[in-house]
């Protein structure tokens, strides 16, 4: 960030916390403390939003050991770090620990209160003991069929391996508690451990086994480049390197100076600019060598246009830079690997930019030949095309001269995105290949583990459909695992009457998510995923150079799923929707368990088997078949449970020949962690459009009857009986349900929380749907949702905006179908409140069991 504007932060900050600091006395902290829904009335709503208002990094947080005791912790400054003590203190209960964090940061930020004489910077926290990692090869399998898994066992010599069938997955004392049964007999064995590498970083690799870009008699390359991030090390845009120091590479260096760098076998010697080149910019870059003569040359240019980088050409001196060296090292050619573009060696110097028209010549080049290359199009003997068709999906990049030379994407870098060439008039590649010509690569990028097979094995014919998992236990008892995966019912039949769909797109996209910003309590399993981004990214994080991650994959340990591992984001996801599972196991009714991918494959025949099917807690993310599949269900009489929350919002699509990789692009709108940026708002997969699916006139309202209204923090709220209780589609399926319900859970007090939806006929919401019941007791932690304000408002809060609530609807369609909504990711949470005896549980049986009577 530009030194100018962290000063005028630092100042307003430090004037605000004067303006604060007289408001602070041992009364109001006590009530803090005391009161949870305190924080959001004033004066100490403003105290508390200037706390959250500081970088994470700044902040303190309480670290729950996972031995009964907690401590104060300092968040990671940045990638690559982890988190680290703060405070020699342990504290054997939370809410002390909580107080202590609190008492921390008032003295810290505004000096008030006693000095913190126990804190400490240090050490870090880590978990570097043996650990079990896993994943299978897809998300669900029928009996009789194959699915394979992957493990790697550090630090362990041997591990055994069993098959449980998972219920109810939260050890609460309000709930039914863990209910996990070992299937008996089946896939019990004992292994011998290995480790498995992962490599990420995203590259092209061009094989050439003939030697046709060693530069043996002298060569050229050129490249248009765009980097994004500086990482400390050296980064290549195109190289045909050796580990043993042979060959070449041209890119960047440590602190992003453009550099040729030439090995002989024993050394390598460094022909660079002393110039960084500016980030966000598109530049030419350039290099040749003769090995007769020793002459290298390196030529860059600023190429930099309106529209095709961060800063105006009006600000950007645009003469070349030219260096000319003799090189006293010698140069002998790689003589095996590839030739990359992103990359020095499949595990070394990823580059992040983005890169053009990477071009080869198998000779050296005069200066003036140089100087072109990097200001034009070139037409190099050997050139690769970047540019996208129809789609940006396709993991080849074929080379204009020679196609047996033709590249191959490695961890899938991003297509679709803006070129040197952008002229911002036209927002699709497909429309302007040229101005699109460009592929973005990251250093942390991973599309797929790729580790080696450790078992595969049979799922057993006489297995129920469920949610199952793969448990890995180290023999001596040092670490277990446990690796989800759903048994589906066998291809084109159902054996419920009912599906439960489970939304794994929504669990890939906060697949090893490892903090939103701040985290107030960390449990152990978000500290070892802060030093372990080896194992992928959620798509709510940014890749190193800032950029937000759009593909996430199935293919590596997705720890945020695995049963017991506790996380910021626990219970959630997974362990949530198993609290619909574990209902409708305890209540008798017979059901199959599918999923979003098997939705996304199969459509709408997938549906048509069952008389009701039930979402999960939070189906967020969706694509345009499993949407189609749903409103083509619904229209020719099924019945839809949607049992959860800000559903059905982004769009998302999945690779055509990599499954396993889902696509997401941000758009300008919603609640969101990144956006695209501009002109890249089109999927790479599949060409149609990102963003919300309000964006593209499918608000979830139409379908669903209602749509995101507002998410936020503080207690939960409840539900009263709505205004249309009166009405006769009404009547029955409020019978025995009080006038107020939904006040307990398992989810920070009630069940209408976390994220709520509202019905609201502006948006789409069908006119005659029956509001069941509207939600109370929500604070004014719970906020307006972004998309819907015109401008920056006071009063969007739940205690001041009507329109900040939760909404139960239930509706009829055309072909005798029919949608129930709970508008709440925290509804699932109740179900099991009192052992299922509760209005919640009431309200829903009663529209099952209407559903399944009507079948009758």
């Amino acid at each position: 960030m530009d030194s100018s504007v962290v000063a005028i932060r630092a100042r307003f900050a430090e004037r605000l916390a004067e303006q604060l600091r007289p408001l602070l006395t041992e009364e109001l902290v006590t009530a803090w403390i005391r009161d949870p829904q305190a924080v959001h009335q004033e004066p100490l709503s403003r105290l508390a939003r200037f706390l959250d208002s500081r970088p994470p990094a700044e902040r303190v947080c309480v670290y729950e050991t996972g031995t009964g005791q907690w401590r104060l912790a300092h968040p990671p400054a940045r990638r690559g770090e982890t988190y680290r003590l703060a405070d020699r203190r342990v504290f054997t209960g939370a809410e002390q620990a909580r107080e202590a964090c609190l008492r921390r940061e008032l003295f810290d930020v505004f000096g008030w209160g006693e000095p913190p004489t126990d804190a400490v910077d240090g050490p870090e926290l880590r978990q570097d003991g043996p650990v079990l990692l896993g994943y299978a090869d897809r998300v669900s399998a029928a009996p009789g069929e194959p699915i394979t898994f992957m493990v790697s066992a550090e630090g362990v010599a041997e591990y055994t391996t069993e098959l449980l069938r998972l219920r109810h997955t939260v050890d609460d004392p309000a709930g039914p508690g863990v209910r996990v049964e070992r299937v008996p007999d089946a896939w019990l064995g004992r292994h011998r451990g290995h480790v498995q590498r992962t490599r990420t970083g995203s590259h092209v690799e061009v094989r050439d086994p003939h030697g046709a870009t060693t530069g043996e008699g002298g060569f050229a390359v050129a490249a248009y480049v765009h980097p994004t991030h500086v990482t400390g090390g050296p980064q290549a845009v195109l190289a045909r390197w050796n580990d043993g120091a042979r060959g070449f590479a041209l890119g960047l260096d440590e602190v992003g100076r453009p550099t040729l760098w030439l090995g002989d076998g024993t050394q390598e010697t460094a022909v660079r600019s002393e110039t960084p080149l500016a980030l966000n910019l598109w530049h030419g870059l350039a290099a040749s060598y003769d090995p007769a003569t020793g002459r290298a040359v390196l030529v860059t240019r600023p190429l930099v246009t309106s529209t095709n980088s961060r800063l105006s050409p009006i600000v950007v001196d645009d003469r070349p830079q030219v260096v000319e060296q003799r090189v006293v090292g010698a140069f002998t050619p790689a003589d095996h690997g590839d030739l990359l573009f992103g990359a020095r060696t499949p595990d070394s110097g990823h580059y992040n930019g983005k890169v053009e028209r990477p071009g080869f010549w198998p000779h050296p080049l005069t200066r003036a030949a140089l100087l072109a290359a990097a200001s034009e199009d070139h037409d190099a003997p050997l050139r690769w095309a970047f540019e996208p068709g129809e789609t940006a999906a396709g993991l080849v990049v074929p080379c204009v001269g020679r196609p047996g030379l033709d590249g191959r994407l490695v961890n899938l870098p991003v297509r679709g995105v803006t070129g040197r060439h952008f002229s911002g008039r036209v927002e699709h590649y497909a429309a302007d290949p040229r101005g699109y010509a460009a592929i973005h690569f990251h250093d942390d990028s991973l599309a797929d583990a790729d580790w080696t097979p450790s078992h595969e094995f049979t799922v057993p014919a006489d297995l129920h459909s469920g949610v199952y998992a793969l448990r890995v236990a180290a023999v001596d008892g040092s670490c277990e695992q446990s690796i989800p995966f759903v048994v589906r019912p066998p291809a084109g039949v159902a054996t419920g009457r009912l599906a439960l769909m489970l939304p794994t797109a929504t669990y890939l996209a906060y697949s090893n998510e490892r903090g939103l910003g701040y985290v107030p309590v960390v449990p152990p399993g978000t500290v070892f995923l802060e030093h372990r981004y080896d194992l992928g990214h959620s798509a709510y994080a940014r890749h190193t150079d800032g950029s937000g991650v759009c593909y996430t994959s199935w293919r590596r340990p997705i720890l945020t799923l695995a049963p017991g591992f506790r996380i910021h984001l626990s219970p959630f996801m997974l362990a949530s929707d198993l609290y619909i599972l574990d209902w409708l196991t305890t209540l008798g009714y017979s059901f199959d368990v599918i999923t979003d991918h098997d939705l996304h494959a199969e459509g709408v025949d997938l549906l048509r088997r069952y008389r009701g099917v039930l979402t999960g807690s939070h189906p967020e993310y969706a694509s345009e078949r499993m949407i189609d599949a749903i409103e083509q269900y619904v229209d020719a009489g099924g019945n839809l449970a949607y049992l959860g929350g800000n559903g059905y919002y982004w769009v998302v699509s999945f690779h055509p020949e990599l499954p396993h990789v889902m696509e997401l692009r941000r758009g300008e709108n919603g609640t969101r962690s990144w956006q695209a940026r501009p002109g890249e708002y089109h999927h790479a997969t599949t060409g149609e459009r990102g963003g919300l699916w309000a964006g593209r006139n499918r608000a979830p309202q139409k379908v669903f009857g209602v749509g995101f209204s507002a998410q936020g923090g503080g207690p939960s709220g409840w539900y009263r009986v709505g205004p249309d209780a009166h009405r006769d589609g009404a009547k029955p399926l409020l019978d025995d349900v009080p006038q107020v319900f939904g006040d307990v859970s398992l989810d920070n007090g009630g069940a209408a929380g976390n994220e709520i939806d509202r019905y609201e006929p502006a948006l789409g919401s069908p006119p005659d749907a029956i509001v069941l019941a509207t939600s109370e007791g929500l604070g004014d932690g719970y906020q307006f949702a972004v998309e819907e304000l015109s401008g920056t408002h006071p009063g969007m809060g739940a205690t001041e905006n009507p329109d900040v609530r939760s909404d139960i609807v239930y509706f009829t369609t055309r072909g005798g179908g029919s949608v129930f909504a709970t508008g709440s990711i925290s509804f699932s949470s109740g179900l099991s409140a009192n052992g299922c005896d509760n209005g919640l549980s009431t309200l829903t049986r009663n529209v099952l069991d209407h559903w399944l009577a009507d079948n009758d």
